[in-house]
């Protein structure tokens, strides 16, 4: 059980940078699973408006920048906190597209929200420490804290980094 966060943490990471890559380079995006079509003719026109903005702006370049970051960031153990923080955002985001805008109900998005939910249920005591140590891991376990829980300000902290 105590390397199931682990697991999860390194399943969602690489889910989020396939799908961030699959943006950039096209031959990636035939690997993935195609996407689930939008549920109705009014979701379709709507789905169809939202993506052409998306695309148009280049917005939908910076968010799957953004997502490739959060990949990374949920892979390394020292940067978790920061990762769930950020593909947190992304995720609820994803959801809320599929459900209210394409009206659909998917599996894979679902199952990635609920895995963001765990980890962050699962890190919730490291969250102390992203204000303090800047890492989301207590007790200096990654070696970004100083040892003595100072957290770089030469006071001692108490708490996670403490």
């Amino acid at each position: 059980m105590k390397k199931l966060p682990c697991i999860v943490a390194l399943l969602l990471g690489v889910a989020f940078i396939l799908f961030g890559v699959a943006h950039f380079v096209p031959a990636v995006k035939a690997i993935l699973p195609a996407p689930t079509p939008p549920n109705g003719e009014e979701a379709g026109k709507l789905t169809q408006a939202f993506f052409a903005g998306l695309a148009g702006s280049g917005y939908l370049s910076v968010i799957k920048g953004l997502e490739i970051l959060a990949g990374v960031l949920l892979i390394l153990k020292c940067t978790r906190g920061w990762g769930i923080v950020l593909s947190g955002a992304i995720l609820f985001n994803i959801f809320f597209v599929n459900v209210l805008i394409m009206n659909i109900w998917n599996p894979i998005v679902i199952a990635m929200v609920l895995a963001g939910l765990y980890l962050a249920f699962a890190g919730r005591q490291g969250f102390r420490c992203l204000a303090c140590c800047g890492s989301g891991e207590c007790l200096a376990s990654c070696g970004l804290c100083p040892k003595d829980g100072s957290c770089g300000s030469g006071e001692k902290k108490t708490g996670c980094c403490g």
